[in-house]
């Protein structure tokens, strides 16, 4: 090879040579010509190219995880934890960084109308996996970001989870239970080392549905925190099973570089999560993993937060970015600063006007029944050609929600519709006493 190559450069020269009639001066052109090649390499040794902007940006960015888990309990009030003294879920606050208030959206359970064509789970499954509040078909999630020779995979305790599943090259969708499943995905870490993991357990979720439909006479209707109640042993007996998740990576090798998230999926007190009940919007958060800050807490995240946070732990493109997407959790990273003041909660206040919106067009339709004149603010909000206010956006109109264009946008939007129903509201009951 190197003689071939010394035979090429040879007969460049001599007919470069031959070219500008230098041939008598051959041995002095290649002598000038490798004191020049040493001379530049010279200055680029010395004075190294500058990097490129997207190079400096690489090199500030976090060490990359292995591989990522996204573990949750289905219907874990974030009170549980402490309450029920779980001891596994304690160990990860403990060495991890915990969410003090962690909001999902509106938990809208519907299987019908333009969502239930799309997804076959609750509004915040799909939202959390695709790191975006507005929901389109076919959207990019999480698991659609890895090439499809990196192992990914899905195990949960219900079917219900199918429409999220599509993507992932190992899928588990058992109703089984949090035992059951457990051993499935143990062995599934036999055989594999997924770089993404989303297991949801399924027994406490049963549990509070159990607790909140059980019947008249029943000692614990109604309350999970009922000392007969089902709820705590199925929360106990998920944390135990989350303990042989977190002993199988310790044995396997992997748990000292893995990025850990635990969420739940809604949980009111009464049992289940009952859209109306502000307990049920919100959700246990830990982060967990080497690179993450110990025993710390911040105060305030968003599921659309979750999936931006996984992705930058491992080094990849989030499924969506732009409007509706949400942010990268900074501050739960070592060396990174604190949680900046003043960060918008716009989640809590969507899931607020959704449920002023509920209220009011609710004794708007009572007062109808006295007054049927009440139906025409009814009919007029509904009606985006009279009067300045749009209609309100909420979740019978979840495909819509992008035509706002960005989360503020949609606030901004459903504040004015609110505006016009309680000024109309106002000068209805006005009306209604006078006359």
């Amino acid at each position: 090879m190197k003689t071939a190559f010394w035979l090429m450069f040879t007969a460049f020269l001599r007919r470069l040579s031959y070219l500008f009639r230098l041939k008598r001066l051959k041995l002095n052109f290649l002598l000038v010509l490798l004191v020049f090649i040493g001379i530049i390499g010279a200055i680029a040794l010395s004075n190294p190219l500058p990097i490129p902007a997207t190079e400096v940006k690489l090199a500030t960015i976090l060490p990359q995880a292995d591989r990522a888990v996204l573990f949750y309990f289905d219907g874990l009030h974030p009170e549980a934890i402490d309450r029920f003294n779980l001891p596994n879920l304690k160990r990860l606050q403990a060495e991890g960084t915990t969410v003090e208030k962690a909001i999902m959206t509106f938990p809208w359970h519907s299987t019908t109308g333009a969502y239930g064509e799309i997804h076959t789970t609750s509004l915040p499954n799909p939202i959390t996996m695709a790191g975006n509040l507005f929901l389109r078909p076919n959207q990019k999630m999480l698991q659609d970001m890895f090439p499809r020779n990196i192992n990914t995979a899905i195990a949960t305790g219900s079917k219900a989870y199918d429409s999220i599943a599509s993507g992932f090259e190992i899928v588990n969708l058992l109703d089984v239970s949090d035992a059951e499943l457990t051993d499935i995905i143990l062995e599934t870490l036999e055989r594999h080392d997924p770089k993404f993991y989303r297991i949801q357990l399924q027994d406490v979720g049963r549990a509070g549905f159990k607790v909140i439909n059980a019947t008249d006479g029943t000692p614990w209707q109604a309350d999970i925190w009922h000392p007969d109640s089902p709820y705590e042993e199925a929360a106990r007996e998920a944390d135990r099973q989350l303990g042989r998740f977190i002993a199988k990576m310790e044995e396997l090798g992997r748990w000292d570089n893995t990025f850990f998230v635990f969420m739940a999926d809604g949980q009111s007190r009464y049992g289940w999560h009952v859209p109306m009940d502000e307990e049920s919007w919100q959700t246990p958060m830990i982060f967990h993993g080497a690179n993450v800050k110990a025993g710390y807490t911040i105060p305030y995240a968003e599921i659309i937060d979750v999936v931006p946070t996984i992705a930058q732990a491992l080094g990849v493109e989030p499924p969506n970015s732009g409007s509706g997407s949400g942010r990268v959790l900074e501050e739960i990273f070592l060396d990174r600063p604190e949680t900046r003041p003043n960060l918008p909660r716009r989640m809590l206040r969507f899931n607020e006007q959704i449920k002023e919106y509920l209220l009011l067009t609710a004794e708007l339709r009572l007062l109808s029944v006295r007054d049927p004149r009440a139906d025409n603010i009814l009919m007029r909000e509904r009606n985006a050609r009279i009067d300045d206010a749009p209609p309100f956006l909420g979740i019978e109109q979840i495909d819509r929600w992008y035509e706002t264009g960005s989360f503020d946008g949609l606030l901004e939007r459903n504040e004015a519709a609110l505006t016009y129903l309680r000024e109309q509201l106002i000068r209805f009951k006005a009306k209604a006493i006078s006359g």
